[in-house]
């Protein structure tokens, strides 16, 4: 992760503008086309595996290659709602394939907090 500072709201405002444009003039044709419904698979440089279901899309010109997710990983079992811009895609997946993801890394979470509260962590 990256993080960017500037001196002024302004600053932050024209580098934001500026990394979008630079992440859209990398989307492929395919990722443009994902979509309310749509699966995905992704995945961060240090290998975290990202699993998301998109949930709606906005209507702005500036932001047309973002999309409203729920995603699901080992950081955040539970889910989160978010953005993503479709240029961080992978792969599109199945709703069934996404659907056992994500019944796992629920499993996992609440075996988890089972584990530790039998351990008095918690």
């Amino acid at each position: 992760m990256q993080v960017e500072t500037g001196a002024s709201i302004l600053e932050i405002i024209e580098s934001d503008r500026i990394m979008t444009e630079m992440a859209d003039s990398r989307t492929q044709d395919w990722q443009k086309r994902i979509g309310k419904g749509d699966c995905f698979k992704r995945w961060t440089p240090d290998g975290l595996e990202i699993y998301g279901e998109v949930l709606g899309d906005y209507e702005t010109k500036y932001l047309r290659n973002f999309r409203i997710c729920r995603c699901y990983s080992m950081a955040c079992p539970e889910g989160e709602i978010g953005q993503v811009h479709v240029s961080t895609v992978n792969t599109l997946i199945d709703r069934e394939t996404f659907e056992a993801v994500r019944n796992k890394l629920g499993k996992a979470w609440r075996l988890a907090l089972k584990k530790l509260k039998e351990e008095e962590f918690l």
